[in-house]
Protein backbone atom coordinates (compact mmCIF):
# COMPACT_ATOMS: atom_id res chain seq x y z
CA UNK A 1 0.00 0.00 0.00
CA UNK A 2 0.87 3.54 -0.18
CA UNK A 3 3.16 5.38 2.60
CA UNK A 4 0.33 7.10 4.15
CA UNK A 5 1.43 11.22 5.22
CA UNK A 6 -2.09 12.01 6.15
CA UNK A 7 -0.76 12.55 9.38
CA UNK A 8 1.93 14.67 8.76
CA UNK A 9 -0.32 17.05 7.12
CA UNK A 10 -2.66 17.61 10.08
CA UNK A 11 -1.52 20.93 9.00
CA UNK A 12 -0.06 23.27 6.71
CA UNK A 13 2.67 24.72 8.63
CA UNK A 14 5.90 25.34 6.60
CA UNK A 15 7.41 22.90 8.71
CA UNK A 16 5.33 20.09 7.26
CA UNK A 17 5.52 21.12 4.10
CA UNK A 18 9.23 20.80 4.26
CA UNK A 19 8.99 17.44 6.15
CA UNK A 20 7.25 15.98 3.82
CA UNK A 21 9.16 17.06 0.46
CA UNK A 22 12.42 15.51 2.73
CA UNK A 23 10.21 12.09 3.04
CA UNK A 24 11.80 8.86 1.64
CA UNK A 25 9.54 5.96 1.72
CA UNK A 26 7.22 6.36 -1.49
CA UNK A 27 8.97 9.21 -2.39
CA UNK A 28 9.99 10.71 -5.97
CA UNK A 29 14.08 10.54 -4.31
CA UNK A 30 13.67 6.49 -4.38
CA UNK A 31 11.94 6.55 -7.64
CA UNK A 32 14.40 8.37 -9.55
CA UNK A 33 17.22 8.68 -7.30
CA UNK A 34 19.25 5.88 -9.69
CA UNK A 35 18.32 7.70 -12.86
CA UNK A 36 19.42 10.58 -12.06
CA UNK A 37 22.71 9.41 -11.14
CA UNK A 38 23.14 7.54 -14.40
CA UNK A 39 22.46 10.55 -16.04
CA UNK A 40 25.05 12.87 -14.14
CA UNK A 41 27.49 10.15 -14.66
CA UNK A 42 26.97 10.14 -18.39
CA UNK A 43 26.67 14.21 -19.00
CA UNK A 44 30.03 14.50 -16.74
CA UNK A 45 31.77 11.69 -19.00
CA UNK A 46 30.62 13.70 -21.62
CA UNK A 47 31.80 16.92 -20.41
CA UNK A 48 35.05 15.77 -19.54
CA UNK A 49 35.24 14.14 -23.51
CA UNK A 50 34.69 17.75 -24.41
CA UNK A 51 36.89 20.20 -22.31
CA UNK A 52 39.74 17.81 -22.26
CA UNK A 53 40.18 15.03 -24.75
CA UNK A 54 38.48 16.83 -28.23
CA UNK A 55 41.32 19.59 -30.17
CA UNK A 56 39.68 22.81 -30.66
CA UNK A 57 38.39 22.04 -34.33
CA UNK A 58 36.78 18.67 -32.41
CA UNK A 59 35.45 21.52 -29.54
CA UNK A 60 34.10 23.47 -33.15
CA UNK A 61 32.02 20.61 -34.26
CA UNK A 62 30.84 19.70 -31.14
CA UNK A 63 29.72 22.90 -30.14
CA UNK A 64 27.50 23.14 -33.48
CA UNK A 65 26.00 19.65 -32.70
CA UNK A 66 25.24 21.05 -29.07
CA UNK A 67 23.91 24.14 -31.39
CA UNK A 68 21.69 21.35 -33.56
CA UNK A 69 20.03 19.48 -30.73
CA UNK A 70 19.40 22.68 -28.54
CA UNK A 71 17.65 24.18 -31.14
CA UNK A 72 15.37 21.09 -32.11
CA UNK A 73 14.58 19.48 -28.53
CA UNK A 74 11.10 21.36 -28.84
CA UNK A 75 9.80 18.62 -31.57
CA UNK A 76 9.50 16.13 -28.93
CA UNK A 77 6.78 17.05 -27.37
CA UNK A 78 7.08 15.89 -23.76
CA UNK A 79 4.80 17.78 -22.11
CA UNK A 80 1.58 17.31 -23.88
CA UNK A 81 2.49 13.24 -24.32
CA UNK A 82 3.45 13.04 -20.87
CA UNK A 83 0.24 15.06 -19.21
CA UNK A 84 -2.65 13.45 -21.22
CA UNK A 85 -0.74 9.97 -20.51
CA UNK A 86 -0.51 10.66 -16.93
CA UNK A 87 -4.33 11.46 -16.82
CA UNK A 88 -5.67 8.71 -18.52
CA UNK A 89 -3.47 6.59 -15.91
CA UNK A 90 -5.10 8.19 -12.88
CA UNK A 91 -8.39 8.05 -14.32
CA UNK A 92 -8.16 3.86 -14.69
CA UNK A 93 -6.05 3.94 -11.57
CA UNK A 94 -9.07 5.77 -9.56
CA UNK A 95 -11.92 3.86 -11.55
CA UNK A 96 -9.98 0.41 -10.19
CA UNK A 97 -9.59 1.47 -6.66
CA UNK A 98 -13.83 2.47 -6.28
CA UNK A 99 -14.02 -1.01 -7.19
CA UNK A 100 -11.84 -3.16 -5.34
CA UNK A 101 -15.25 -4.22 -3.08
CA UNK A 102 -15.51 -3.92 0.55
CA UNK A 103 -18.03 -6.22 1.59
CA UNK A 104 -19.55 -4.72 4.48
CA UNK A 105 -22.91 -3.61 2.82
CA UNK A 106 -24.16 -7.29 1.99
CA UNK A 107 -22.84 -8.44 5.23
CA UNK A 108 -25.02 -5.79 6.85
CA UNK A 109 -28.05 -6.65 4.90
CA UNK A 110 -27.63 -10.41 4.79
CA UNK A 111 -27.41 -9.91 9.03
CA UNK A 112 -30.80 -7.48 9.12
CA UNK A 113 -32.72 -9.66 6.79
CA UNK A 114 -31.85 -13.69 6.77
CA UNK A 115 -33.31 -14.19 10.22
CA UNK A 116 -32.86 -17.14 12.63
CA UNK A 117 -30.33 -17.59 15.59
CA UNK A 118 -30.26 -21.32 15.28
CA UNK A 119 -27.71 -22.98 13.30
CA UNK A 120 -29.23 -23.19 9.92
CA UNK A 121 -29.50 -20.15 10.10
CA UNK A 122 -25.82 -19.27 10.80
CA UNK A 123 -24.90 -21.44 8.32
CA UNK A 124 -26.75 -19.22 5.33
CA UNK A 125 -25.49 -16.36 6.77
CA UNK A 126 -21.84 -17.12 6.71
CA UNK A 127 -22.17 -19.07 3.59
CA UNK A 128 -23.12 -16.33 1.47
CA UNK A 129 -20.83 -13.52 2.77
CA UNK A 130 -18.06 -16.28 2.22
CA UNK A 131 -19.03 -17.43 -1.41
CA UNK A 132 -18.56 -13.58 -2.04
CA UNK A 133 -15.10 -13.31 -0.34
CA UNK A 134 -14.05 -17.01 -2.41
CA UNK A 135 -14.89 -15.34 -5.92
CA UNK A 136 -13.02 -11.62 -4.51
CA UNK A 137 -10.08 -13.86 -3.71
CA UNK A 138 -10.14 -16.10 -7.38
CA UNK A 139 -10.33 -12.61 -9.20
CA UNK A 140 -7.25 -11.21 -7.96
CA UNK A 141 -5.65 -15.00 -7.89
CA UNK A 142 -5.70 -13.88 -11.65
CA UNK A 143 -4.68 -9.98 -11.56
CA UNK A 144 -2.09 -9.74 -8.06
CA UNK A 145 0.77 -11.10 -7.70
CA UNK A 146 0.72 -10.98 -4.52
CA UNK A 147 -2.63 -12.81 -4.29
CA UNK A 148 -1.03 -15.66 -6.72
CA UNK A 149 1.85 -16.45 -4.52
CA UNK A 150 -0.41 -16.72 -1.55
CA UNK A 151 -2.83 -18.91 -3.11
CA UNK A 152 -1.03 -20.91 -5.90
CA UNK A 153 -3.76 -23.42 -6.32
CA UNK A 154 -6.86 -23.48 -5.04
CA UNK A 155 -6.14 -26.47 -2.32
CA UNK A 156 -4.45 -23.49 -0.95
CA UNK A 157 -7.48 -21.37 -0.73
CA UNK A 158 -8.94 -24.69 1.31
CA UNK A 159 -6.29 -24.35 3.80
CA UNK A 160 -6.93 -20.74 4.31
CA UNK A 161 -10.49 -21.17 5.48
CA UNK A 162 -11.73 -19.22 2.47
CA UNK A 163 -13.20 -22.89 0.98
CA UNK A 164 -14.43 -25.61 2.25
CA UNK A 165 -13.39 -29.20 0.53
CA UNK A 166 -16.89 -29.44 -0.56
CA UNK A 167 -17.05 -26.10 -1.46
CA UNK A 168 -13.81 -27.43 -4.08
CA UNK A 169 -15.34 -30.42 -5.30
CA UNK A 170 -18.32 -28.77 -6.26
CA UNK A 171 -16.19 -26.21 -8.11
CA UNK A 172 -14.28 -28.96 -9.70
CA UNK A 173 -17.50 -30.73 -10.94
CA UNK A 174 -18.54 -27.52 -12.87
CA UNK A 175 -17.00 -27.68 -16.12
CA UNK A 176 -17.03 -24.19 -18.10
CA UNK A 177 -13.75 -23.39 -20.82
CA UNK A 178 -13.81 -19.53 -19.11
CA UNK A 179 -13.01 -18.78 -15.46
CA UNK A 180 -15.56 -19.46 -12.81
CA UNK A 181 -15.46 -16.46 -11.34
CA UNK A 182 -19.46 -16.14 -10.98
CA UNK A 183 -19.75 -19.56 -9.45
CA UNK A 184 -19.57 -18.16 -5.65
CA UNK A 185 -21.98 -15.66 -6.17
CA UNK A 186 -24.47 -18.30 -8.35
CA UNK A 187 -24.05 -20.21 -5.01
CA UNK A 188 -25.46 -16.87 -2.69
CA UNK A 189 -28.09 -16.51 -4.55
CA UNK A 190 -29.25 -20.21 -4.36
CA UNK A 191 -28.78 -19.99 -0.82
CA UNK A 192 -30.98 -17.04 -0.91
CA UNK A 193 -33.83 -18.40 -2.49
CA UNK A 194 -33.59 -21.58 0.41
CA UNK A 195 -33.61 -18.61 3.08
CA UNK A 196 -36.65 -17.11 1.16
CA UNK A 197 -38.63 -20.76 0.76
CA UNK A 198 -37.74 -21.48 4.66
CA UNK A 199 -39.28 -18.25 5.58
CA UNK A 200 -36.06 -16.87 6.78
CA UNK A 201 -36.51 -13.96 4.76
CA UNK A 202 -39.68 -11.95 5.32
CA UNK A 203 -40.20 -10.89 1.28
CA UNK A 204 -38.82 -10.97 -1.96
CA UNK A 205 -38.13 -7.29 -1.19
CA UNK A 206 -35.18 -7.79 1.44
CA UNK A 207 -34.50 -10.52 -0.88
CA UNK A 208 -34.11 -8.38 -3.70
CA UNK A 209 -32.20 -5.96 -1.18
CA UNK A 210 -29.58 -8.39 -0.14
CA UNK A 211 -29.03 -9.94 -3.78
CA UNK A 212 -28.85 -6.23 -5.05
CA UNK A 213 -25.64 -5.75 -2.39
CA UNK A 214 -24.52 -8.87 -4.09
CA UNK A 215 -25.07 -7.58 -7.49
CA UNK A 216 -23.24 -4.61 -6.91
CA UNK A 217 -20.08 -6.28 -5.49
CA UNK A 218 -19.85 -8.32 -8.54
CA UNK A 219 -20.08 -5.61 -11.09
CA UNK A 220 -17.12 -3.99 -9.44
CA UNK A 221 -15.26 -7.02 -9.39
CA UNK A 222 -15.85 -7.66 -13.25
CA UNK A 223 -15.02 -3.80 -14.21
CA UNK A 224 -11.44 -5.01 -12.53
CA UNK A 225 -11.20 -7.61 -14.12
CA UNK A 226 -11.99 -6.05 -17.81
CA UNK A 227 -9.27 -3.60 -17.02
CA UNK A 228 -6.79 -6.03 -16.64
CA UNK A 229 -8.42 -8.21 -19.82
CA UNK A 230 -7.29 -4.71 -21.99
CA UNK A 231 -4.81 -2.65 -20.73
CA UNK A 232 -3.91 0.57 -22.62
CA UNK A 233 -2.39 -0.26 -25.96
CA UNK A 234 1.31 -1.06 -25.57
CA UNK A 235 2.40 1.43 -28.23
CA UNK A 236 1.13 4.05 -26.05
CA UNK A 237 3.02 4.08 -22.78
CA UNK A 238 6.31 2.76 -25.46
CA UNK A 239 5.75 5.93 -26.98
CA UNK A 240 5.80 8.08 -23.52
CA UNK A 241 8.59 6.46 -22.17
CA UNK A 242 10.75 6.73 -25.28
CA UNK A 243 10.06 10.26 -25.62
CA UNK A 244 10.92 10.93 -22.00
CA UNK A 245 14.18 9.08 -22.08
CA UNK A 246 15.25 10.59 -25.63
CA UNK A 247 14.55 13.76 -24.62
CA UNK A 248 17.07 13.21 -21.96
CA UNK A 249 19.39 11.44 -23.98
CA UNK A 250 19.63 14.75 -26.23
CA UNK A 251 20.21 16.65 -23.27
CA UNK A 252 23.17 14.79 -22.18
CA UNK A 253 24.68 16.74 -25.26
CA UNK A 254 22.75 19.62 -25.72
CA UNK A 255 22.65 21.45 -22.63
CA UNK A 256 26.80 21.09 -22.25
CA UNK A 257 28.41 24.66 -21.32
CA UNK A 258 30.63 25.86 -23.88
CA UNK A 259 33.72 26.24 -22.71
CA UNK A 260 35.10 28.86 -26.07
CA UNK A 261 33.92 32.11 -25.61
CA UNK A 262 34.86 32.58 -29.58
CA UNK A 263 31.94 29.66 -30.09
CA UNK A 264 28.51 30.41 -32.34
CA UNK A 265 26.38 29.58 -29.27
CA UNK A 266 28.18 30.59 -25.79
CA UNK A 267 26.68 30.26 -22.53
CA UNK A 268 26.75 33.22 -19.47
CA UNK A 269 28.30 31.37 -17.36
CA UNK A 270 30.32 27.89 -16.84
CA UNK A 271 29.11 26.05 -13.76
CA UNK A 272 29.80 22.66 -14.57
CA UNK A 273 26.96 21.12 -13.05
CA UNK A 274 23.42 21.72 -15.27
CA UNK A 275 21.43 22.69 -12.13
CA UNK A 276 18.25 23.57 -14.08
CA UNK A 277 18.62 20.40 -16.17
CA UNK A 278 18.81 18.35 -13.38
CA UNK A 279 15.53 20.12 -11.69
CA UNK A 280 13.37 19.87 -14.96
CA UNK A 281 14.98 15.71 -15.01
CA UNK A 282 13.56 15.63 -11.75
CA UNK A 283 10.17 16.81 -12.49
CA UNK A 284 9.71 15.14 -15.57
CA UNK A 285 11.30 11.60 -14.45
CA UNK A 286 9.44 11.89 -11.66
CA UNK A 287 6.16 12.30 -14.00
CA UNK A 288 7.11 9.65 -15.33
CA UNK A 289 7.82 7.40 -12.67
CA UNK A 290 3.79 7.95 -11.16
CA UNK A 291 2.74 6.74 -14.27
CA UNK A 292 4.49 3.68 -14.21
CA UNK A 293 3.51 2.86 -10.54
CA UNK A 294 -0.05 3.72 -11.79
CA UNK A 295 -0.33 1.67 -14.73
CA UNK A 296 -0.52 -1.63 -13.05
CA UNK A 297 -1.99 -1.22 -9.62
CA UNK A 298 -1.78 -4.82 -8.59
CA UNK A 299 1.83 -5.24 -8.49
CA UNK A 300 4.40 -5.95 -5.77
CA UNK A 301 5.27 -2.26 -5.82
CA UNK A 302 5.09 -0.49 -2.37
CA UNK A 303 2.21 1.79 -4.24
CA UNK A 304 0.36 -1.06 -5.34
CA UNK A 305 -3.18 -2.37 -3.64
CA UNK A 306 -2.63 -4.77 -0.74
CA UNK A 307 -5.19 -7.10 -2.13
CA UNK A 308 -4.41 -10.16 0.96
CA UNK A 309 -5.25 -7.10 3.39
CA UNK A 310 -8.57 -6.27 1.89
CA UNK A 311 -9.44 -10.33 1.52
CA UNK A 312 -8.54 -10.67 5.11
CA UNK A 313 -10.57 -8.12 6.28
CA UNK A 314 -13.32 -8.48 4.28
CA UNK A 315 -13.79 -12.27 5.82
CA UNK A 316 -13.28 -11.62 9.31
CA UNK A 317 -15.70 -8.11 9.26
CA UNK A 318 -18.06 -10.16 7.08
CA UNK A 319 -17.89 -13.01 9.70
CA UNK A 320 -18.62 -10.78 12.80
CA UNK A 321 -20.95 -9.07 11.74
CA UNK A 322 -23.50 -12.10 10.09
CA UNK A 323 -22.82 -14.01 13.06
CA UNK A 324 -20.92 -12.61 16.29
CA UNK A 325 -23.13 -9.35 16.25
CA UNK A 326 -26.16 -10.65 14.44
CA UNK A 327 -29.28 -9.71 16.74
CA UNK A 328 -27.14 -8.64 19.38
CA UNK A 329 -26.98 -5.21 20.84
CA UNK A 330 -26.69 -3.11 23.96
CA UNK A 331 -29.09 -2.76 26.05
CA UNK A 332 -31.37 0.14 25.76
CA UNK A 333 -31.25 2.88 28.22
CA UNK A 334 -31.62 6.57 28.41
CA UNK A 335 -28.55 8.57 26.82
CA UNK A 336 -27.64 11.24 29.18
CA UNK A 337 -28.84 14.15 27.33
CA UNK A 338 -32.42 12.38 28.23
CA UNK A 339 -34.53 15.46 28.85
CA UNK A 340 -31.74 17.65 29.12
CA UNK A 341 -29.87 20.04 26.28
CA UNK A 342 -27.61 18.34 24.30
CA UNK A 343 -23.85 19.57 24.50
CA UNK A 344 -20.91 16.25 24.10
CA UNK A 345 -18.02 16.99 25.51
CA UNK A 346 -14.56 17.61 24.33
CA UNK A 347 -11.37 16.49 26.05
CA UNK A 348 -9.01 19.68 27.49
CA UNK A 349 -7.00 19.94 24.25
CA UNK A 350 -9.91 19.66 21.83
CA UNK A 351 -11.69 22.38 24.08
CA UNK A 352 -8.67 24.66 23.36
CA UNK A 353 -9.62 25.13 19.72
CA UNK A 354 -12.78 26.91 18.62
CA UNK A 355 -15.66 25.30 17.07
CA UNK A 356 -16.72 27.07 13.23
CA UNK A 357 -20.75 26.63 13.13
CA UNK A 358 -21.69 26.71 10.26
CA UNK A 359 -25.15 28.63 9.15
CA UNK A 360 -24.83 28.53 5.94
CA UNK A 361 -23.11 31.49 3.34
CA UNK A 362 -25.95 33.50 2.53
CA UNK A 363 -26.38 34.17 6.36
CA UNK A 364 -23.28 36.39 6.14
CA UNK A 365 -25.93 39.21 4.13
CA UNK A 366 -27.47 39.53 7.56
CA UNK A 367 -24.46 42.06 9.26
CA UNK A 368 -24.80 44.15 5.94
CA UNK A 369 -28.57 44.93 7.43
CA UNK A 370 -28.59 48.88 9.12
CA UNK A 371 -29.81 49.03 12.80
CA UNK A 372 -32.24 51.41 11.92
CA UNK A 373 -33.75 49.00 9.70
CA UNK A 374 -36.77 46.97 11.55
CA UNK A 375 -39.01 45.66 8.40
CA UNK A 376 -38.96 45.09 5.22
CA UNK A 377 -41.90 46.08 2.85
CA UNK A 378 -42.89 43.24 0.17
CA UNK A 379 -44.87 44.45 -3.08
CA UNK A 380 -45.54 42.54 -6.06
CA UNK A 381 -43.38 42.61 -9.02
CA UNK A 382 -44.48 45.32 -11.65
CA UNK A 383 -43.75 42.98 -14.20
CA UNK A 384 -45.96 40.49 -13.21
CA UNK A 385 -48.81 43.53 -12.47
CA UNK A 386 -48.41 44.42 -16.36
CA UNK A 387 -49.03 40.30 -16.57
CA UNK A 388 -52.17 40.84 -15.09
CA UNK A 389 -52.91 43.74 -16.35
CA UNK A 390 -52.19 42.58 -20.06
CA UNK A 391 -53.84 39.33 -20.03
CA UNK A 392 -57.29 40.66 -18.01
CA UNK A 393 -56.37 38.83 -14.81
CA UNK A 394 -57.74 39.47 -11.25
CA UNK A 395 -56.29 37.92 -7.91
CA UNK A 396 -58.61 37.04 -5.38
CA UNK A 397 -56.09 36.27 -2.56
CA UNK A 398 -56.49 38.55 0.45
CA UNK A 399 -52.96 40.22 1.30
CA UNK A 400 -51.08 38.97 4.15
CA UNK A 401 -49.39 41.64 5.84
CA UNK A 402 -46.43 40.40 8.58
CA UNK A 403 -44.78 42.04 11.21
CA UNK A 404 -42.82 40.67 13.95
CA UNK A 405 -40.55 42.70 16.26
CA UNK A 406 -36.76 42.42 15.66
CA UNK A 407 -34.52 40.85 18.15
CA UNK A 408 -30.88 41.70 17.24
CA UNK A 409 -28.63 39.09 18.10
CA UNK A 410 -25.10 38.04 17.41
CA UNK A 411 -26.10 36.54 14.08
CA UNK A 412 -27.97 40.06 13.11
CA UNK A 413 -25.46 41.95 14.23
CA UNK A 414 -23.23 43.59 12.29
CA UNK A 415 -20.05 42.50 11.56
CA UNK A 416 -21.23 39.13 13.62
CA UNK A 417 -19.45 36.82 11.93
CA UNK A 418 -15.79 38.69 12.32
CA UNK A 419 -13.69 38.72 15.47
CA UNK A 420 -13.89 42.08 17.07
CA UNK A 421 -10.20 42.63 16.74
CA UNK A 422 -8.21 45.46 15.16
CA UNK A 423 -8.12 43.54 12.02
CA UNK A 424 -11.74 42.78 12.24
CA UNK A 425 -12.77 46.07 12.59
CA UNK A 426 -10.86 47.26 9.99
CA UNK A 427 -11.98 44.40 7.55
CA UNK A 428 -16.06 45.85 8.44
CA UNK A 429 -15.29 49.32 7.64
CA UNK A 430 -13.86 48.79 4.13
CA UNK A 431 -16.48 46.38 3.59
CA UNK A 432 -19.53 48.35 4.55
CA UNK A 433 -17.74 51.24 1.95
CA UNK A 434 -18.01 48.85 -1.01
CA UNK A 435 -21.62 47.34 0.04
CA UNK A 436 -24.62 47.65 -1.64
CA UNK A 437 -26.78 50.66 -0.38
CA UNK A 438 -30.43 49.43 -0.20
CA UNK A 439 -32.66 50.32 -2.78
CA UNK A 440 -35.35 53.74 -1.99
CA UNK A 441 -37.37 53.29 -4.94
CA UNK A 442 -39.37 50.94 -2.84
CA UNK A 443 -40.30 52.99 0.28
CA UNK A 444 -43.11 55.48 0.11
CA UNK A 445 -43.68 58.57 -1.17
CA UNK A 446 -46.61 60.98 -1.37
CA UNK A 447 -46.35 60.94 -5.15
CA UNK A 448 -46.74 57.25 -5.15
CA UNK A 449 -43.97 54.80 -6.47
CA UNK A 450 -41.12 55.30 -9.16
CA UNK A 451 -42.01 52.70 -11.41
CA UNK A 452 -39.17 53.45 -13.62
CA UNK A 453 -36.67 52.51 -9.84
CA UNK A 454 -39.40 49.63 -9.19
CA UNK A 455 -38.57 47.87 -13.06
CA UNK A 456 -37.84 48.83 -16.51
CA UNK A 457 -41.23 48.11 -17.17
CA UNK A 458 -44.11 50.67 -17.14
CA UNK A 459 -47.22 50.09 -15.31
CA UNK A 460 -50.53 52.00 -16.73
CA UNK A 461 -51.98 51.97 -13.21
CA UNK A 462 -50.87 52.23 -9.97
CA UNK A 463 -52.16 52.35 -6.88
CA UNK A 464 -52.01 54.99 -4.45
CA UNK A 465 -51.07 55.17 -0.65
CA UNK A 466 -51.28 57.06 1.69
CA UNK A 467 -49.59 57.15 5.41
CA UNK A 468 -52.28 59.40 7.23
CA UNK A 469 -53.43 56.73 9.44
CA UNK A 470 -51.68 53.89 11.02
CA UNK A 471 -51.62 51.03 9.08
CA UNK A 472 -50.44 48.02 11.07
CA UNK A 473 -49.04 47.16 14.58
CA UNK A 474 -45.84 48.75 15.56
CA UNK A 475 -45.43 49.97 12.31
CA UNK A 476 -44.93 53.15 11.17
CA UNK A 477 -44.27 52.68 7.42
CA UNK A 478 -45.88 49.47 6.36
CA UNK A 479 -47.92 50.46 3.51
CA UNK A 480 -51.48 50.03 2.67
CA UNK A 481 -54.20 51.10 0.64
CA UNK A 482 -57.05 52.71 2.37
CA UNK A 483 -60.02 54.07 1.09
CA UNK A 484 -61.29 58.14 1.25
CA UNK A 485 -64.62 56.93 2.41
CA UNK A 486 -65.24 56.37 5.74
CA UNK A 487 -68.21 54.47 7.01
CA UNK A 488 -70.83 56.30 8.98
CA UNK A 489 -70.41 56.82 12.63
CA UNK A 490 -72.98 57.29 15.43
CA UNK A 491 -72.39 59.57 17.96
CA UNK A 492 -71.55 57.05 20.56
CA UNK A 493 -69.02 55.61 18.74
CA UNK A 494 -67.48 58.36 17.83
CA UNK A 495 -66.61 59.28 21.22
CA UNK A 496 -65.31 55.90 22.03
CA UNK A 497 -63.14 55.17 19.14
CA UNK A 498 -60.96 57.04 16.36
CA UNK A 499 -62.00 57.10 12.73
CA UNK A 500 -62.32 53.80 11.12
CA UNK A 501 -61.05 53.46 7.83
CA UNK A 502 -62.58 51.23 4.89
CA UNK A 503 -59.49 49.06 3.79
CA UNK A 504 -59.69 46.96 0.23
CA UNK A 505 -57.75 43.74 0.12
CA UNK A 506 -59.33 42.40 -2.84
CA UNK A 507 -57.17 44.63 -5.05
CA UNK A 508 -53.80 44.86 -2.91
CA UNK A 509 -51.64 42.27 -2.20
CA UNK A 510 -48.72 43.53 -0.25
CA UNK A 511 -47.07 42.47 2.71
CA UNK A 512 -44.48 43.32 5.22
CA UNK A 513 -41.69 41.29 7.15
CA UNK A 514 -39.21 41.97 9.65
CA UNK A 515 -35.56 41.04 9.84
CA UNK A 516 -35.86 39.17 12.81
CA UNK A 517 -36.16 35.50 14.20
CA UNK A 518 -39.35 35.90 16.32
CA UNK A 519 -42.67 34.52 15.23
CA UNK A 520 -44.88 36.53 12.87
CA UNK A 521 -48.99 36.97 12.84
CA UNK A 522 -51.60 37.61 10.15
CA UNK A 523 -52.70 40.95 11.28
CA UNK A 524 -55.80 40.85 9.51
CA UNK A 525 -57.17 37.61 10.70
CA UNK A 526 -55.12 37.55 14.75
CA UNK A 527 -54.10 41.02 15.35
CA UNK A 528 -57.52 42.66 17.38
CA UNK A 529 -55.81 46.37 16.75
CA UNK A 530 -56.69 45.97 13.25
CA UNK A 531 -60.29 44.95 13.70
CA UNK A 532 -60.82 47.92 16.05
CA UNK A 533 -59.12 50.16 13.72
CA UNK A 534 -60.26 48.72 10.31
CA UNK A 535 -63.12 47.82 8.45
CA UNK A 536 -62.19 45.26 5.94
CA UNK A 537 -64.03 45.25 2.57
CA UNK A 538 -63.13 41.41 0.85
CA UNK A 539 -65.66 41.62 -1.89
Amino acid sequence: MPYNYHYDLATSQRKVILKLIFKWKGSIWKAIYQDLLIWCFCYGIISVIYRYALDRSQQDTFERFMQFCNRRLDYIPINFMLGFFVTTVINRWMTQFANLGMIDNIALFTSMYLNGNDERGRILRRSIVRFCVMSQTMVFRDIHIGVRKRFPTLETMVAAGIMTSADLKKYNEVESRYAKYWLGFNWSFNLLNEARREGRIESAYTQNAIAEEIRTFRSGLSLIWTYDWVPLPLMYPQLVFLAVHCYYLVCLVSRQFVINSDAKMTTEIDLGVPFMTIIEFIFYMGWLKVAMDLLNPFGEDEDDFDCNFLIDRNLTVAMGIVDDTHDDGPLLEKDMFWNDTVSPLYSKAAAQRNVNFYFGSATNADSQIPDDVRQITMVPHPFNEKLDQMYGKRTNRPPVESVVELKRDQRFSSGNNRKQTVEGRISNKIGAMFQKRHSKSLTFSPEGFNTKARASTDIEKLPTFLTNQKPCYSNPDCIVEVDEEEQPKTSEETKQEPPRKRVNISNKRESVISMGRSRSFNHFGEHVDYHDYYDFDKE
